[in-house]
């Protein structure tokens, strides 16, 4: 195991840990979409709390298929499967709902996910990458992400402006990038006012001390 996947795995399991102690609970319920990052937050919390105590969430469109036919839009399929995904994992008994997305995600993609605990919530999908080999995001980050040149510019840029609070931080991305990351950000600024569970393993942290 790379050292900085054991760091990671310390410090996720740590707060899972204490995440159930306070709330009583045994197991955590993690939205899995098949995903590189449910890949690896499944591997750290199995890792750090045992494989039983992780129950990993799955939904595919054969789960909403009633559902779907009401709207008669299969581009909006996804959301309605991501939407199961969110009412099975608060089904399951006894268990804490956990979403994956990494910071980049979180940080773009609008109003945060509703599940108290981000497993993820600290590191960059680039960090992702270079644990997994691979990110995921919605199609409007990814779509931000090209414009910047790639996730490795848009990270850095965010790192420096969303992390270091460097006002010039987001400086080098080219012009339209910049707004388009500047306009995604503030539209999810209002839901990190809502506190998450985010391992803090970098320097501001979402539900710690990124509010604003």
């Amino acid at each position: 195991m790379r050292a900085r996947e054991r760091r990671v795995g310390e410090v996720v399991g740590a707060v899972a840990r204490q995440a159930l102690a306070d709330r009583g609970m045994s197991r955590i319920a993690l939205l899995d979409d098949g995903g590189p990052e449910a890949e690896l937050a499944a591997r750290l919390l199995a890792r750090a709390l045992g494989e039983d105590a992780v129950v990993r969430v799955r939904a595919g469109a054969a789960d909403v298929e009633s559902l779907l036919h009401l709207r008669g839009q299969s581009a909006e399929a996804e959301s309605f499967v991501r939407e199961a995904r969110r009412m099975l994992a608060r089904l399951v008994p006894d268990a804490l709902p956990a979403c994956p997305a990494n910071k980049t995600a979180l940080l773009l993609g609008g109003e945060l996910p509703p599940e108290p605990l981000l497993p993820l919530g600290d590191l960059y999908a680039s960090d992702v990458a270079a644990l997994t080999g691979d990110w995921s995001a919605s199609p409007e980050v990814a779509h931000i992400a090209r414009e910047c040149g790639g996730i490795e510019a848009l990270d850095g840029a965010l790192r420096r402006w969303v992390d270091a609070r460097d006002p010039a931080g987001l400086d080098a991305l080219p012009n339209d990038a910049r707004t388009m990351v500047r306009e995604a950000f503030a539209r999810g600024r209002a839901s990190r006012l809502w506190p998450r569970l985010a391992p803090k393993l970098d320097g501001r942290t979402l539900g710690t001390d990124l509010f604003e």
